[in-house]
């Protein structure tokens, strides 16, 4: 509810209650779950920190027919050697090559992503456009490399 305050000029004025602003909806890993009968060319694009492209990635990898490949989180140290703190990329676009030659793209903000998020997950049909869907199981931490005790 708001209150009505003095100013030093005597007028009233409302002040709004406090609220919290919403959480960036980040993806930070993903997987790309190719569930078409072919092969597929996946790009996916990590960004670092805003407005400066030295920190971005661009990965490229080919995902074999009802197959999956898993981006896992990526690092960067921006202010090395004054600062040791290590940021996250982000994933900001992702970019498949049918058999076919169809190209789908998805770019962010992704559907359905509210808040920092990892593990996402985007499915590639036989029709339709590239889907974004939340995680739907803990990562198998021997199946896929690079992961650490946050990743689960």
């Amino acid at each position: 509810m708001a209150k009505s305050e003095k100013t030093e000029k005597g007028t009233s004025q409302q002040s709004l209650p406090f609220q919290m602003p919403r959480a960036p909806p980040h993806v930070y890993s993903c997987f790309v779950l190719n569930r078409t009968a072919q092969s597929i060319e996946c790009t996916l694009k990590y960004d670092g920190r805003p407005g400066e492209e030295k920190f971005d990635e661009v990965v490229s990898v080919n995902i074999p027919a009802k197959s999956e490949h898993y981006f896992p989180r990526q690092f960067f140290q921006p202010d090395l050697p004054e600062s040791y703190c290590k940021w996250v990329k982000i994933v900001t676009y992702i970019r498949v090559k049918k058999s076919n030659g169809k190209i789908l793209e998805v770019s962010y903000p992704f559907d359905h992503v509210h808040c920092p998020i990892r593990n996402w997950e985007f499915h590639i049909r036989d029709d339709g456009d590239i889907l974004s869907k939340p995680p739907t199981r803990v990562v198998n931490v021997l199946k896929y490399e690079n992961l650490d005790q946050y990743e689960c």
